[in-house]
């Protein structure tokens, strides 16, 4: 009974791990992917579905307007100008922590900056 107790525990944290394991590999740095989410959840409106490749079925170098490090595969550059885009900037905008380029021109954002954005130091384009 202990034994196949054991063996029950082994598979289920190797099942965890391999599930942990595998969404890293889809979907790249977590930190990246969380915060580019809050950032789509944030939207109240996306008149030309800009967002729409914004899905874990790709990983989120390949999504609209995000460009990523080759070497580290980290966010870089979020360019979403002339989207016409409506909602609030989600501070969860701060964990972008590779983040060089921030073009969020002609949308209609509303609401305060997040004070997350002065965490990106690599920040060289606002």
């Amino acid at each position: 009974m202990f034994l196949t107790s054991m063996r029950l525990l082994f598979f289920y944290v190797f099942f965890v791990w391999l599930k942990a394991s595998l969404a890293t590999n889809i979907l790249g740095n977590g930190t990246d992917v969380i915060a580019l989410l809050r950032f789509k959840e944030s939207i109240s409106n996306d008149p030309y579905g800009v967002l729409s490749s914004w899905n874990t079925s790709s990983h989120f170098c390949n999504w609209h307007g995000i460009t990523c490090s080759i070497k580290h595969q980290r966010v870089q550059h979020l360019s979403l100008q002339l989207c016409q885009l409506h909602g609030t900037i989600s501070p969860y905008i701060g964990n972008l922590s590779f983040l060089q380029t921030l073009d969020l021109a002609s949308n209609s954002f509303y609401g305060e900056i997040p004070r997350e954005i002065g965490r990106l130091f690599r920040l060289q384009r606002l």
